[in-house]
Formats: structure tokens, sequence, C-alpha cells
């Protein structure tokens, strides 16, 4: 089989831009946006998690839409739909005026995060789907890491507003590329008929609909834990050790593991099943969690490493697991049935987070240790499994 030409570099770096400032980049813009506006921080939190559960209710959509034009093509809408968002924030008169710019934010979140980068990688060149997301999702490991290291200094010496208008010009500036890019590699695209294969619940076999409720359900607990987690980081490690600059080096730290777990999965992963690797990184997570509730500097570092190493690997298992068992003609779709509950309920994860974390640090992390051991578990479970892609049980495709 013709292996195609991926842009994965540009995908990604899409998501070193895209995640970090549609979703990381709150959690230091939050208490600015809070007092700017006369609300608590929580406020602000609600209405993030608003914002991300617009990617549930546009994911059948946009599923849809990527099987249908490209995944190229959704990107481009989406950085030029997020930088209109951010820019509108930047004038923040209001909390309405704010929860209206997230609705944008969250559209464009919906458009140009993972899912759809994973999208476009497997319809490119579906045989070597495996390492082209774990490519982009080395790229994306380091976005909170660059994210929250830029936007505090940003924050600091231009202010709210302007800091707002920078975020806006780079996500300008990605629209820009994938327009670029869509009219680059359009002929690379498999011709997508304007009948799409059929795919919806009722055609499908009873494996296949396990397989997707699984699935989703691992990627929904992986995402609200996720979620939770990345809004309290520098929150926990502050209160812990009494050290603001400590407590963001530490909050950062799990950003360049997600890349060094992505690294080990590009280089030795093509060796073991992909749903092997899942059940390792899924096991980091609990580990990493329980962990931090030592009071040792040097264990909330271990911690930090094992729990980014272990959502790297994990990126990647939600990216290509679904490909071991749906073939690119129907891939948007079927991560659109895992994505439209998962993002509904992860979406949760800043304001669940808020809530627990606001009855004590420790019971929020006993929870979000046993959010991970079910994820483990349901991982296990799709050994039972068999792949059924025909492209990935070739001998020559890893």
């Amino acid at each position: 089989m013709k292996h195609r030409r991926v842009p994965v570099h540009s995908l990604g770096i899409s998501q070193i831009i895209s995640f970090g400032l549609l979703f990381y980049a709150f959690a230091q813009l939050k208490t600015p946006l809070a007092q700017s506006t006369g609300v608590n921080e929580t406020m602000i939190l609600a209405a993030v998690s608003g914002a991300l559960v617009i990617q549930g209710v546009l994911a059948l959509v946009i599923g849809q839409w990527i099987d249908r034009f490209g995944g190229l093509y959704i990107m481009q809408g989406g950085f030029l739909i997020g930088a209109i968002g951010l820019g509108l924030l930047s004038f923040y008169p209001s909390f309405v005026w704010i929860c209206a710019c997230l609705v944008l934010i969250g559209v464009s979140y919906a458009m140009c995060t993972y899912e759809v980068a994973f999208g476009s990688a497997v319809q490119l060149d579906e045989p070597k789907a495996r390492r082209n997301i774990s490519i982009i999702t080395f790229y994306g490991g380091i976005a909170s890491t660059v994210t929250w290291m830029s936007v505090a200094p940003m924050l600091e010496f231009l202010g709210l507003q302007m800091t707002c208008l920078c975020l806006a010009g780079l996500m300008l500036f990605g629209a820009w590329r994938f327009w670029v890019l869509s009219r680059c590699y359009q002929q690379e695209v498999p011709q997508i008929s304007k009948t799409l294969e059929p795919f919806r619940w009722s055609i499908l076999t009873q494996s296949e609909k396990r397989v997707l409720v699984t699935m989703g359900s691992i990627s929904t607990l992986g995402f609200l834990t996720f979620t939770a987690t990345s809004m309290f980081w520098i929150n926990l490690f502050s209160e812990k050790f009494a050290d603001p600059v400590l407590a963001v080096v530490l909050a950062s730290l799990y950003g360049p593991f997600q890349v060094v777990g992505r690294l080990i999965e590009m280089k030795f992963g093509h060796r073991f099943d992909a749903r092997l690797s899942g059940i390792v990184a899924t096991m980091l997570m609990p580990l990493a969690l329980t962990m931090i509730h030592s009071d040792a500097v040097e264990i909330a570092v271990l911690a930090m490493i094992l729990f980014g190493m272990g959502q790297g690997v994990l990126t990647v298992t939600y990216g290509f697991v679904t490909n071991l068992y749906f073939r690119a003609s129907v891939y948007g779709r079927a991560k659109g049935m895992m994505i439209a509950p998962r993002a509904v309920i992860a979406a949760m994860g800043p304001s669940l987070g808020g809530v627990l974390y606001a009855q004590g640090a420790d019971q929020f992390l006993y929870v979000m240790a046993g959010l991970m051991l079910v994820a483990m578990l349901l991982m296990t479970s799709l050994l039972r499994l068999p792949p059924t892609n025909e492209i990935h049980l070739q001998p020559n495709n890893p």
C-alpha cells in the first residue's frame, strides 16, 4: 500500500497552540478574569466546563465532517473561530461576555484538538496511523509547560487584555497554516464520496458496540481526571510546599514527561499491542496520584514524572486503538460516538475538581486515583475483543 505524506509536524505544533490556548491557559487566566468581572474563580471554571461540553454536543457532527471533508479543513475553521473567541475575550466587560466568548472557544476546541488531528493522520496514511499519532501527541505533550511558562510572564508584563490579543494572534496564525495545508494536501486525501459509508449504532455488530462503549468509558474517565487535575496542580503544590514558584515548576513537569512517554511509545510501541501499552499507562496514573500525598518534594517530582508518562501514552492509545477496530472511512464518526458522552462528562472536570478540592486535597486525589483504577480494568477488558481492521492485521503494519 502506498504511504501518503502526512504533515505530522504541523499537526503536532497545532496541538501545542490549540490545547495550550483553549484549555491550559485558563488555569492562569481564571484569576484575572474573575477579578476583572467581580465574580469568583469557581464561576469562571464553571464557564470553562460549559465550553468543554460543546465538544460533546458537536462531536457527532464534527465526526461526520471529518469523514466527508477531511480533518485539515475542519482544523482551519477551528483555529479561526478560536482566534475570534480569544480576541473578543480581551474586552471582558462582564461575566456574560466571558461566557459568550467561551462558547466560541468551546466550538474551536471541538474543531482543532487531538481528535480532528488524529482523523487527519488516519485519513492521509492509515497503515502508519500509530506512528503518526505518536508524533502528533509528542508535540502536544509540552503544551501545558509551554503555556504555563509563557502566559504567567505575559500577564505580568502585558496585562490581561494584551495577553488575550496575543493568544488570539497565535490562533489566527494556526488558521492561516491550515488554510495552506488544506490546499497543499487536498490531492493527498483519499477521494471521499458525497454518500458516506453507512455507520450508525443500529447496524454495528455487538463486538463493535462493546468497543465503542468500552473505549468511550476509558477516555471519559481519563479526560475527567485530566481536566480536573490540570486546573488544580498549581493550587495543590502551592498549598503543600508554600512556594508558588516551586508549584509552577512541579505542575509543569508532567508536560515534558508526556513527551518522554510518547518517545517511548514511538521507539518501542510498535513491538507491543497498543492495548497492553494502554494498560501500563493507566496503572501509572493512580500510582502517581497516590504518591502525591507525600510531603516530600522528591516524591512529588517522581509522581508528576509518572503521571506525565502515563498520560502521554494514553493519548496515543485513545487515538490508535479506535483505528484497530474502525477503518479510516468511518473513523471520524466512530470517534464522534465516543467523544459525545466523554466530552459532556469530562467537561465537568474543572467544576468537579473545584468541589472535591474544596473538601480537601487528599479527598480530591483519592477520587481521581479511583477513576483511573476503573479505567485500567476497562482497558484490560479490551484484550478479549480482537482487532477487526484488516489494515493493522497485516504483518508489515505496526
